[in-house]
């Protein structure tokens, strides 16, 4: 399968956000919340409440977008779960997950509140597998932004901080 136009799609998409040469967890947050008008909460998951529990939730609200994240993996896999989750909010998904779905007893809040939500179990949808390579690109860039120069130097964070820090 040609990747090449979804490629440019993600790496349009994470253009806009104007991230500076070295980012974190925190800039990526701030960059898609002020994208959005309202703020990205994160949240800890524990998936080991329910067998059908996601790994990463996204839960839109009128007010706040929040993200929930595994809290009993590696910091790596954490990263990645959270840049998945922010991609779906940057790509605009219409959310596929259902309250019944073991999601309600792990995020503990008002289903009346929620919008839309996602969940991330596996990649056999499109939105899901979008998702996936757009965090993955997100992940490149950190990475590789860091062995390369600059293309806009601005003031960041040294590192792609933890996200419960």
């Amino acid at each position: 399968m040609d990747q090449r136009p979804l490629r440019a799609v993600c790496e349009e998409r994470l253009g806009r956000l104007e991230l500076p040469h070295r980012f974190g967890t925190q800039q990526l947050r701030e960059a898609v919340a002020a994208m959005r008008g309202k703020p990205i909460i994160l949240q800890p998951l524990d998936s080991n409440s329910a067998a059908d529990t996601p790994c990463g939730i996204r839960v839109e609200t009128p007010t706040v977008d929040y993200l929930f994240v595994e809290q009993g993996t590696s910091a790596a896999h954490q990263l990645h779960i959270l840049a998945h989750e922010i991609s779906h909010i940057l790509c605009d998904h219409p959310g596929s997950l259902s309250l019944g779905d073991g999601a309600a007893a792990a995020i503990g809040l008002n289903p009346t509140l929620i919008q839309r939500m996602s969940g991330r179990t596996a990649y056999t949808t499109a939105d899901e597998r979008e998702a996936e390579y757009m965090a993955t690109l997100i992940r490149q860039r950190v990475y590789r932004e860091r062995l390369l120069p600059a293309r806009r130097p601005a003031a960041a964070d040294e590192r792609w901080d933890a996200i419960f820090a």
